[in-house]
């Protein structure tokens, strides 16, 4: 055989070994004991407790599944960012996990603009990113292959709102009022009064306040002399209790309803003697209550917060964080026994009404990404968020 006919064979042989050892490559950031997943939170910024509040949650699941074995076979390793609650920090953090530590997905990033603000960046490098922690509608809204969005929109939170009001509470003419944050996700909030006031016939007194606001004496003003029998609510903890507490002052009596946002104890807490003058104090609920509320999920998450000794019952986020870690571990498992990011997608897509046993189920599909289709309704009862019905499913479109 000639020189040149052996270098011939010689490099077809090496180019079909460079194939097919390729063909048993591991996806990035698996391997055959571990798989690296990749978080963003606010740990050190204005949101630092809600941020270590989710990455706790989430690193207690991740612990008991790890001692459990793993998943198929291999242990979690979560890498987690601080980001300060700054979208552009949050993009170098995100190339910091998918180039540097080389994950295999992302998880759980803390805010709507971040997550925007990364997206195009993980888009462009075939990386999902799972149950970001926000309920803005463009999270979901129109889809996008790589986020899955797992909480119900702020939109279908205010439209059921006054569904709630009409059917359940049966107030075929209420008279409403929403008074909301002026950016995104109090927009949301708004439409969704739009959605549900519109279908119902009924007007809608919409009241704008600027983020940091602390004096609601105009928007009260306003609700009282429009007659205004039911106030939606888009804040966060402390205005709803500056809010009723102005009503009060001025002798007036509303019933109130407000999103997740500020479904917390504390929310309750501030408001005191303000709640009990009202007509009523309700807030959305997304997920099962640790405190008041039990499922087999929920009594493994007290379990192994006492295992553990880690988190606290009590915290909101902490629970928050469980459940999320929940739901990105159930797809990882539906991708198989050799995962790949183009695999879990899939996985994720056949999610229909999948219950993680704390959020509201969870749809998601080749066309779909805003996974939380249903709410409950709490009522606040003795300071505490009381459950005063099951999950509910809008019936009416959104626009």
């Amino acid at each position: 055989m000639g020189s040149t006919k052996m270098w011939r064979l010689l490099a077809v042989t090496l180019a079909l070994l460079f194939v097919f050892s390729g063909l048993g490559q591991a996806e990035v950031g698996v391997s055959k004991d571990e798989i690296k997943i990749g978080g963003i939170v606010d740990l050190s910024g204005p949101i630092a407790f809600m941020g270590k509040g989710v990455s706790d949650g989430a690193k207690l699941y991740f612990k008991y599944v790890n001692d459990q074995g793993g998943v198929n076979g291999r242990k979690i390793t979560y890498i987690l960012e601080d980001d300060q609650y700054q979208s552009p920090v949050a993009v170098q953090a995100a190339k910091k996990l998918v180039v540097g530590d080389k994950v295999f997905c992302m998880f759980m990033v803390l805010g709507s603009a971040q997550s925007n603000a990364m997206y195009p960046f993980l888009a462009s490098n075939g990386v999902p990113l799972v149950a970001p922690a926000t309920q803005n509608r463009d999270m979901g809204v129109p889809p996008r292959k790589y986020l899955f969005l797992a909480d119900p929109t702020y939109t279908l939170q205010g439209k059921l709102s006054v569904e709630y009001i009409v059917e359940d509470m049966g107030i075929k003419k209420p008279k409403v009022a929403v008074i909301y944050q002026d950016d995104t996700p109090g927009h949301d909030w708004r439409n969704g009064a739009r959605i549900g006031t519109k279908h119902f016939g009924l007007q809608l007194l919409e009241l704008p306040y600027k983020r940091g606001a602390v004096d609601f004496s105009s928007q009260i003003a306003q609700c009282k002399d429009a007659g205004i029998t039911h106030i939606l609510m888009w804040t966060l903890i402390r205005e709803p209790a500056i809010i009723m507490k102005e009503a009060q002052r001025l002798q007036y009596k509303a019933t109130y309803f407000t999103s997740t946002a500020s479904n917390a104890k504390k929310c309750i807490e501030l408001a005191g003697d303000a709640v009990d003058y009202s007509n009523g104090f309700y807030a959305i609920s997304m997920v099962y209550d640790a405190m008041t509320q039990t499922t087999p999920r929920i009594a493994e998450y007290r379990n192994n917060i006492a295992k553990y000794k880690m988190g606290d019952v009590e915290n909101f986020y902490n629970l928050y964080g469980y459940q999320a870690a929940v739901t990105l571990v159930e797809g990882i498992k539906r991708a198989g026994a050799n995962p790949t990011r183009e695999g879990l997608i899939k996985a994720l897509e056949t999610f229909n009404a999948f219950d993680n046993g704390i959020l509201s189920p969870i749809t998601w599909g080749p066309d779909r990404r805003a996974g939380g289709s249903s709410v409950k309704i709490d009522k606040a009862i003795k300071g505490l968020w009381t459950p005063v019905g099951k999950w509910r499913f809008s019936k009416i479109a959104e626009e």
